[in-house]
């Protein structure tokens, strides 16, 4: 059975999760975190993608970005690894042949209230998993830049996180004011299944309003057969 393309959509940003084959551990110390941090901008730079959001932990790298077309995605994932590999091997002896698993996992967010959630999402993977308490002192993460701790100017803020304020200290107060209504358990899921199985995470009618835009079916299809139209 010929493996189902990834989900594109034009304007829509693109959640990426990136996972260490087996579970294993990808960024086994400091240098590892900030040698991956490091190449993202260039990596995004390079393949002319924008990067929203981040969040790195041991075993996983959690991207929000926006590609123009979708060669993109893969382009700017191979760009990734292929820099950072030769890195991890230099810290970390390891047998295995490759690093993270084959097919990475991705999502597209429609934009807006929902785009704003997903950042939201993405830099908080430390926090869910249990690898942080406190993400604004987390480096991993670009929680930090949104709420004005540090400043990461190669991040493209979306467009719904300029709406939040006329001035960078307005849009950092309400994106933690934001940040500290938190997301529903519901959403999180939501969420956790698109990017599990490729679907789009939106409401229903701008599923149906974009479908003829993307690349595949948006969403999964109602199972058993269609009902008979009745005249």
């Amino acid at each position: 059975m010929a493996r189902q393309a990834r989900l594109f959509i034009p304007d829509c940003p693109t959640l990426i999760l990136l996972q260490g084959v087996a579970g294993q551990v990808v960024f086994p110390n400091k240098s590892a975190f900030s040698s991956f941090r490091d190449r993202l901008p260039l990596s995004a730079q390079e393949e002319g993608v924008d990067v929203h959001a981040y969040c790195l932990t041991a075993g996983q790298a959690l991207l929000l970005i926006n590609c123009r077309e979708a060669a993109q995605v893969g382009r700017f994932v191979q760009n990734l690894n292929r820099h950072y590999s030769p890195v991890i091997k230099l810290i970390k002896s390891t047998d295995m042949v490759s690093l993270w698993t084959p097919r990475f996992k991705s999502t597209e967010i429609q934009p807006g209230q929902h785009s704003l959630k997903a950042c939201l999402f993405t830099e908080q993977l430390a926090l869910r998993i249990g690898q942080s308490q406190d993400l604004t002192t987390y480096p991993w993460s670009s929680f930090a830049a949104h709420t004005g701790a540090v400043n990461e100017p190669w991040l493209t803020d979306l467009p719904v996180y300029w709406q939040l304020g006329n001035t960078p200290f307005e849009r950092q107060a309400r994106y933690r004011q934001f940040s500290e209504q938190g997301l529903s358990s519901k959403e999180v899921q939501g969420i956790e299944f698109c990017l599990q199985k490729g679907w789009l995470w939106s409401d229903p009618g701008f599923a149906d309003s974009v479908q003829a835009l993307a690349n595949r079916s948006v969403g999964p299809k109602p199972r058993g057969r269609p009902r008979l139209q009745r005249d």
